[in-house]
């Protein structure tokens, strides 16, 4: 919410004393907050709120694209839970994938506004791989998968999952469809905060979990991917991945930088620490009285420049 001068409202545009941050896990009362006008912007909108919003003449929506990702984090070295099926066998992470359809979750979910993808950059970075598209899913080849890792169905696969409205109908979304390829997959809701910390301490199977994104494509994959990495929850190691990396963060050349992505992300593409599932949209609402609003690519509110008319 901003706050404002009292002495400015007879002026045609009113300026910020301060600002009011009011944190909203539920985004029904974050719609509700707007319609009333009890907040002058909401934050990340989630997509299936938009046509609600749209349909007030009161208020407006702005979408920009994301630099970002979400994806499902395999543990594979972390602990005793990395000891999983998916976390000690690569066709098992291979079948699990081949059973979700990302285009259809993304339509089911998020009314097809967030695109599918498998990388961890999106399409408009100058790295995004074009040759390098979301598969098609394919139950046949994750049976396939599962019959050649030697496992007995259902194979038994914990998901833990940040407790917002949006990843958990998505994770449920990914439970029926990786049931027909024979995963019993049970979804183990955690606070936000909570489950990044329980993800560092090696408590999870899988992980259903997004990255706010950077400009460089090394902010979203060095620390996830390289051997050691801060963020690199599932302890994933690989001596291709980490000298693609090394290559990629020590050169200028963008083309010698596109071939270390390149290598890195073939080896990602078979190991699949990280399953890559779509890239968001940044959307946000707000009174359409404001003007001077600016959307940036890190999904970030910017102040500076915004006016409210009377």
């Amino acid at each position: 919410m901003l706050d404002r001068y009292p002495d400015y409202w007879n002026r045609a545009a009113i300026h910020f004393d301060r600002v009011v941050y009011q944190p909203m896990a539920d985004t029904t009362v974050q719609t509700a907050n707007l319609h009333t006008g009890s907040i002058d912007i909401a934050e990340r909108v989630l997509p299936t709120d938009v046509a609600e919003i749209k349909g007030d003449t009161k208020l407006r929506v702005v979408t920009s694209p994301s630099l970002g990702y979400v994806g499902i984090t395999i543990n594979g070295g972390n602990g005793e839970q990395a000891k999983s099926p998916l976390g000690q066998s690569i066709a098992l992470r291979q079948a699990f994938e081949a059973a979700i359809d990302r285009k259809a979750a993304m339509e089911v979910v998020f009314n097809g506004m967030y695109a599918p993808t498998v990388q961890a950059v999106t399409s408009s970075s100058p790295f995004y791989l074009k040759d390098m598209e979301p598969p098609q899913r394919d139950i046949a080849k994750a049976k396939a998968l599962i019959k050649q890792a030697g496992v007995a169905t259902p194979v038994p696969v914990t998901m833990m999952v940040p407790n917002t409205p949006d990843q958990a109908q998505l994770a449920e979304v990914i439970q029926s469809m990786v049931a027909e390829a024979g995963f019993d997959l049970k979804i183990q809701l955690v606070e936000f905060a909570s489950s990044l910390q329980a993800a560092n301490r090696g408590e999870f199977q899988t992980y259903l979990i997004g990255w706010s994104g950077r400009t460089d494509p090394d902010g979203n994959l060095y620390s996830f991917l390289k051997t050691g990495g801060g963020q690199n929850d599932g302890h994933y190691s690989n001596a291709t991945v980490d000298a693609g990396l090394e290559a990629a963060r020590s050169s200028l050349d963008q083309s010698a930088r596109v071939a270390g992505y390149t290598q890195v992300m073939q080896q990602e593409r078979q190991d699949l620490p990280i399953i890559y599932l779509y890239s968001p949209v940044n959307i946000v609402g707000l009174q359409a009285r404001i003007s001077g609003f600016r959307p940036v690519p890190d999904g970030m509110i910017r102040l500076q420049g915004l006016s409210v008319a009377k």
